[in-house]
């Protein structure tokens, strides 16, 4: 018996509290139990684990602990593979492996979380710092779906019966008997955990044989669901002041926000009010507290939080409470002026009387910029220690955008303007502190009486520039995006340091600064031009062409690659080819050379067809692909050299027929995805010159088409021109059925019959060899039809069966 029917029969069987089922069952767990504590060949523990997912929960206990077992020890044991897939093992482990296994193995533990709630969140716990990415993701959507609220599990599927919040009550028994250390140590998982419990929606899913139908409405406010909420934000608290980076502490406040919100698709009855109020005027409360002493990057998290829970406040006790931290913000008078340079999340206006936060933004925006202003021309040099102090630690500011510091760079580049010698002490004495911040001070240095000192500056940096070092050559670099006047002979000492200790985040903004500044170079735009080339020429040697992401929108870019000459587009066009896929940002870029010059784009395609197989042998072969599944506007500039198209494709086609159908015919249906006359006729003209490439050419791109009624007329020319016993009437056989996408559980089915009647007319072709074709063509269209048709029927009566309609 296959896996797939004996797990079908053990689902039914596991069903039935009968003696009989109950020791079959108990025979195939004892199978399993030993399989998974000793085995070692791949394909055996992949089925075992499927076996104990249906009918684990008929021993919940013992198989946890066989799950628990099995993640210990299964990444110290040598797996094996069947023999057919021994010949591919480098490949298959690198897909089915033991971690593979581990992240399997927790998904069935997961299910059984229900039955035995603690022993799996014990496995989640140990398992949610395991090196791998991919476990660690498995092992935090497992911790989503232990402290979840299930609404068929709450209540029951016949809302009679349910285990209620009993899951969630041992989860923060178990979260509450963990030490500090051990609370530290699974910081994130209980965050996590702590959130679920906190959710202020319960939702549920019901299945029937042709529908999935969701169900959601707000947690109950019954006593056992009020006093887990309670215990939880209590354990926030304490987690809170266990936490070292701000990071941490701004994970735990999202979570503690949590019990502040309300399920707004659901009404609020008088208990669930009441269970609202109590938690976040205490959340509330906590803020308060936090407000004169924690970081202002806290601080303003708990601004920008206790605004909006005062906006959506369905109490007064709630809003009295914000104001409360409203007061204590207002109190800090340093928060003032951080909220003005760095509060990208603060509110500038009182919470009572703020009515719209979008036409706040844009009013208060030109405001904090007027003020950053004020603060840079008042600094003098007797206050310029304690400036120095303030900027210094708003520099410390946690950001992954810095995008989100607009108006302290504005701030740092007015103070550069007003004070420059202050601005040039600072970036010198404090270099390392402010590297995240040098670009505006040194755009205002530039500009301005200090241009001399600062280039010496910045030629220091270039000489100090190690490898593996801190240093200051992207900063440097940047900064001429929007000078007055460029440096070509600075620019070219910082590219060839960048060059010399493998900087390649230098070398890619060299790139665009000589696109930036290219359309008003005037004369320079020759040097500039090659400057980028050579930056080009060395990001394609260390295979990073991923400057086209902040260059393809660019009107700059766009005259740049439209004027530029065909040997000048090689440099591009090399670079690109070590893309891993052509996106649209690159198909930009490759668009306007092709206006110019469209074969060489053709060749460009080509050159990474014949990097493709080179690919797979390295560790980016599951992400590279010579061709994208389609263009968007390529199409048309391509499109006019229908014959180049052909010819180019052929060449490489005949140096390597190998998966032509996924690459070289692909790249020709992305440019002809209609069909046009034009490319019909070259790919005629082939036929009718003869010969078996020319044949599995055109047949190869024939494939790519879906089996559309408009490649008939050349699969009948191929038909008649090759012999009856050549392999290739197969191919057009396979070319003519494809079908694309089809819908509805009869999809198949319709369409082969759909293609049966396309075809009838050439049964009545002048030629005997097109008249045989069809009949053995159409005879395989009728079994394909009826064998669909009844799987189909089987598949739709079994799906009733499983859900108990019929």
């Amino acid at each position: 018996m296959d896996i797939d029917a004996r797990l079908k029969a053990l689902v039914r069987l596991a069903q039935s509290k009968s003696d009989p089922a109950r020791a079959a069952l108990e025979k195939a767990f004892d199978q399993v139990s030993k399989t998974l504590e000793t085995e070692s060949e791949y394909e055996l523990l992949t089925q075992s684990l499927d076996i104990l997912d249906v009918i684990g929960y008929r021993f919940s206990e013992r198989a946890v602990g066989i799950i628990d077992a099995f993640i210990r020890s299964i990444e110290a044991r040598k797996l094996r593979y069947t023999q057919a897939e021994e010949v591919l093992s480098r490949e298959i482990e690198r897909y089915n492996n033991a971690q593979t296994l581990v992240a399997k193995a927790i998904e069935v533990a997961v299910h059984l979380r229900y039955y035995e709630t603690q022993p799996v969140l014990r496995i989640l716990l140990r398992a949610s710092d395991h090196p791998s990415e991919r476990i660690r993701k498995k092992v935090f959507e497992g911790f989503g779906a232990v402290a979840s609220y299930d609404l068929d599990v709450f209540y029951g599927s016949d809302r009679r019966g349910g285990i209620g919040a009993a899951p969630q009550q041992q989860i923060i028994d178990t979260l509450e008997t963990q030490s500090d250390l051990e609370l530290k140590t699974h910081y994130a998982a209980t965050l996590k955990l702590l959130g679920g419990l906190l959710s202020p929606t319960i939702e549920g899913a019901s299945w029937s044989s042709t529908a999935v139908t969701l169900s959601r409405g707000a947690t109950p406010a019954l006593p056992l669901v009020s006093e887990i909420r309670k215990r939880s934000v209590r354990l926030l608290r304490r987690l809170y002041a266990l936490a070292t980076a701000n990071k941490e502490k701004l994970d735990a406040i999202s979570v503690l926000n949590g019990a502040t919100r309300t399920d707004r698709h659901a009404a609020i009855d008088d208990k669930a009010g009441e269970m609202i109020v109590r938690d976040a005027t205490d959340v509330l409360a906590f803020y308060a507290e936090l407000v004169p002493t924690e970081d202002l990057q806290i601080v303003q998290k708990i601004e920008h939080n206790s605004y909006w829970i005062f906006v959506h406040a369905h109490r007064e006790e709630i809003r009295a409470a914000a104001l409360i931290v409203e007061k204590a913000l207002a109190a800090h008078s340093e928060y003032q002026i951080y909220r003005i340079l760095v509060g990208f999340e603060g509110v500038f206006s009182d919470w009572a009387t703020l009515q719209n936060a979008d036409a706040q933004w844009d009013v208060k925006e030109k405001e904090r910029r007027e003020k950053a202003s004020e603060f840079a021309r008042s600094m003098t040099p007797e206050s310029y220690p304690e400036w120095r102090a303030r900027i210094l630690v708003y520099a410390k500011t946690e950001s992954q955008d810095l995008a989100t510091f607009p108006v302290f760079y504005h701030f740092l580049d007015e103070l550069a303007v007003a004070h420059p010698e202050l601005a040039l002490r600072l970036v010198t004495d404090d270099t390392a502190s402010l590297s995240r911040f040098l670009i505006p001070m040194l755009h205002g240095l530039w500009d301005g009486p200090c241009r001399s000192a600062t280039r010496v500056l910045i030629e220091r940096w270039v000489n100090e520039a190690r490898a593996g070092e801190e240093h200051h050559l992207f900063a440097s670099t940047k900064l001429f995006l929007s000078t007055k006047d460029l440096d070509l002979d600075l620019l070219r000492s910082l590219l060839e340091r960048a060059v010399e200790i493998k900087d390649v985040p230098t070398i890619r903004q060299i790139t665009a600064v000589a696109i930036v500044r290219y359309p008003t170079a005037g004369a320079l735009a020759p040097l500039l031009k090659q400057l980028l080339f050579r930056a080009l020429d060395v990001l394609a040697q260390e295979r990073d062409a991923s400057w086209i992401y902040e260059a393809w929108f660019r009107g700059e870019a766009r005259q740049l690659f439209a004027e530029l000459e065909n040997e000048e587009t090689d440099h591009v066009l090399r670079n690109l080819r070590v893309l891993p896929k052509i996106e649209y940002h690159a198909e930009e870029v490759l668009a306007l050379i092709a206006e110019r010059a469209p074969e060489s784009v053709i060749e460009f395609f080509c050159e990474r067809i014949n990097r493709e197989p080179e690919e797979e042998k390295g560790i980016r072969a599951a992400e590279f692909e010579a061709v994208p599944f389609e263009f968007h506007k390529l199409q048309e500039p391509l499109s006019r050299v229908p014959n180049a198209a052909v010819q180019i494709v052929l060449a490489q086609f005949r140096s390597d027929e190998s998966l032509f159908a996924f690459r070289g015919a692909r790249f020709l249906h992305n440019v002809f995805p209609k069909f046009s006359g034009e490319f019909e006729a070259e790919l005629l003209q082939l036929i009718r010159q003869g010969g078996e490439t020319n044949y599995k050419f055109v047949v190869g791109i024939l494939r790519s088409y879906h089996g559309e009624p408009f490649i008939h007329r050349l699969c009948k020319e191929i038909v008649k021109a090759i012999p009856d016993d050549s392999s290739l009437r197969t191919e057009v056989l396979i070319a003519l059925e494809t079908t694309g996408m089809v819908s509805g559980a009869f999809g198949f089915s319709e369409a082969y019959e759909r293609k049966r009647q396309e075809v009838l007319d050439w049964l009545t072709d002048p030629d005997e060899r097109v008249q045989e074709f069809a009949k053995w063509y159409i005879a395989n269209l009728e079994r394909m039809r009826d064998g669909e048709r009844k799987r189909a029927e089987e598949d739709i009566a079994l799906r009733k069966f499983r859900y108990g309609e019929e």
